[in-house]
């Protein structure tokens, strides 16, 4: 988790990376309890599926977004998640899967 931005917010960056001719699915799992506020400006996700990832993604703070499942446009997938609260772990929980582009099936 990097520490110390001048914005106050803790931020780790992940990317999901599938095999050629597959997309991927992602699932929310959990998110954090007390955090849900219009525009997740205390702690959150941000999962990029669309197919310009320069642009904002979706983003995820609410435990009603719990089961949102998001399919990507490409074969990688940015995940970026921050908070700001003093805690030490964001108990964001996410799973995904690869999916084949024609079939939607399981890979």
């Amino acid at each position: 988790m990097e520490t110390g931005s001048q914005d106050g917010y803790k931020k780790c960056n992940y990317w999901i990376k599938a095999p050629n001719g597959t997309t991927i699915e992602v699932k929310i799992v959990n998110l954090p309890a007390g955090v849900a506020v219009d525009g997740c400006i205390y702690a959150g996700v941000e999962i990029k599926t669309h197919p310009d990832q320069r642009r904002t993604g979706y983003r995820f703070c609410s435990k009603d977004d719990v089961n949102t499942t998001l399919t990507s446009n490409s074969t990688t997938v940015p995940i970026l998640t921050y908070m700001r609260r003093r805690r030490n772990s964001t108990g964001i929980v996410l799973g995904y899967r690869y999916t084949t582009e024609m079939e939607g099936s399981e890979v």
